[in-house]
């Protein structure tokens, strides 16, 4: 609904008694008129009252209702020493409300102006004033009272039917539209958010984040440094998959839940949400700031959260919230299972259809081509000391070493893992680096199936391949330890 028109220079306007409640506010009442009566459009002024003089403004509706009080704050010294006035509503407390939501309330419903006067009516029902759509009462500081009801929508108009407590006279009014709300609605639904959007600056990049999900027995750490992000368990540290990060990073940045659940909840209503063991606590840093989110129950799509130290719950679309919800290292992580950089790697240790073959790439620099920036060099490579073309013969075959991706996760407790990892290993790879401060990495591939293979890294589970992704690298390095050439692509 449109705010009110505040025509208060209404002079020409006879005002009109609503009931015994306005008797007390010295009201002049008008000649009485009939539904069939013309219809008065000019802006009625129903009562002369400031808004400095509202006590407080009570609402009951169909949504329950609140209650409206003004708060007074003393300005600082050097704002002149005056005093503003804010509206809160009872019972919130300490949340995060809407700023204008309640002043817009009180302004539209302390003192009323119709635009219309349908004048006395034989029925209430007609106008939906027996059973009311709202019923206000606003209380002054001098002890008086404002009292009325709300009912249907009126009929060719953005305003509703109104009637003073106790009376039949009908009006048309304009209201704001919170004043059918709840008193949850009231809260604001935006948790936090890392950028003010009419700031016109960036988001800024995330540090740091912790996720703990007792449920799934995981502790996981993302970090971000030397313009990489890693994710952990503690066990491994593993490049996270970018896509993934980037949706997860979004969703954390800001957050705005589709609905108020519960304030100042109790013990037990944290509980029966599922918050008092959450399935899943997230902690994040970004320039200085720092959040908390804490997963509860899922119901019917909608996943129960609790943020920072709002004291309330909140409910958010599973769609949204399952990202970090519901997150693993497997989720997060990048799907390769080991990626290093060519220019980093000085020999490889294969070991196929137990067969031995040991690549090792001597690097010198290109003083023609380097610069003080940037240094370039040549490679050469010989397998088992039999020269190898570094380009393209051994550049496709490391590609396809480094191209297998995770199918699934693999439970490193299950039996299925233990029984593999117990037998030796169909395919095995150890990349060494010219920095000698850097460990080797070994990749061992286990077959499981006739169609899966077990990848592991350094002893540790990683998930499962493409068995062809396997096969082909076993015949790929038969044929590059004799400088043939293989496709680059599995």
């Amino acid at each position: 609904m449109k705010h009110s028109t505040r025509n208060l220079l209404a002079a020409a306007a006879a005002l009109v008694v609503l009931g015994g409640a306005f008797a007390a506010l010295k009201l002049t009442e008008k000649e009485p008129q009939t539904a069939s009566s013309a219809a008065d459009d000019t802006a009625i002024s129903l009562l002369s009252k400031q808004i400095e003089d509202v006590q407080s403004m009570q609402v009951k509706n169909k949504n329950g209702g609140f209650v409206i009080v003004p708060k007074t704050t003393a300005e600082s010294a050097a704002s002149g020493g005056s005093t503003h006035t804010t509206y809160t509503v009872q019972g919130l407390e300490g949340l995060p409300l809407y700023e204008t939501a309640a002043e817009n309330v009180v302004k539209d419903g302390f003192s009323l102006v119709a635009s219309k006067n349908v004048g006395s009516v034989s029925s209430l029902k007609d106008y939906g004033l027996d059973n009311p759509s709202a019923e206000v009462q606003v209380n002054f500081k001098d002890g008086t009272s404002f009292d009325y009801l709300l009912g249907n929508e009126a009929a060719g108009s953005d305003g509703y039917y109104m009637a003073g407590k106790g009376s039949d006279n009908v009006y048309v009014v304009s209201v704001d539209g919170g004043m059918f709300n709840g008193v949850k609605d009231f809260v604001q639904k935006e948790l936090y958010s890392l950028t003010n959007a009419s700031s016109g600056q960036e988001t800024p990049a995330i540090d740091f984040i912790s996720l703990s999900s007792p449920h799934l027995g995981e502790q996981l750490t993302v970090t971000s440094q030397n313009n990489s992000v890693t994710v952990s368990d503690g066990k491994q540290s593993v490049l996270v998959d970018d896509t993934q990060y980037s949706t997860l990073a979004t969703a954390i940045s800001t957050v705005t839940a589709d609905e108020v659940t519960a304030i100042h909840p109790t013990a037990e209503q944290i509980k029966q949400y599922g918050l008092d063991t959450p399935s899943m606590t997230l902690s994040f840093t970004a320039d200085k700031h720092s959040h908390t989110l804490k997963a509860g129950n899922t119901e019917n799509g909608m996943r129960y959260i609790m943020a920072d130290s709002i004291d309330a719950i909140f409910g958010i679309k599973e769609e949204t919230s399952s990202v970090w919800a519901t997150a693993t290292l497997f989720s997060l992580r990048s799907k390769f299972v080991q990626i290093p950089n060519i220019i980093d790697v000085s020999g490889l240790d294969v070991t196929a259809d137990d067969k031995t073959y040991t690549f090792e790439k001597a690097r010198t620099k290109n003083a023609s081509k380097s610069t003080k920036d940037s240094e370039v060099y040549d490679y050469t490579v010989t397998c088992n000391g039999k020269a190898v073309t570094y380009e393209p013969n051994f550049q496709k075959y490391y590609q396809n070493i480094v191209a297998v991706q995770l199918l699934e996760e693999a439970n490193a407790d299950s039996d299925g893992v233990a029984t593999a990892m117990s037998g030796q290993p169909a395919f095995t790879v150890r990349f060494r680096f010219y920095d000698a401060a850097r460990k080797p990495v070994t990749v061992q591939y286990y077959i499981v199936g006739d169609r899966r293979y077990l990848a592991v890294v350094d002893q540790v589970p990683q998930g499962l391949v493409t068995g062809t992704n396997i096969t082909g690298l076993i015949a790929d390095t038969a044929t590059v330890a004799e400088n043939g050439a293989v496709q680059a692509g599995l």
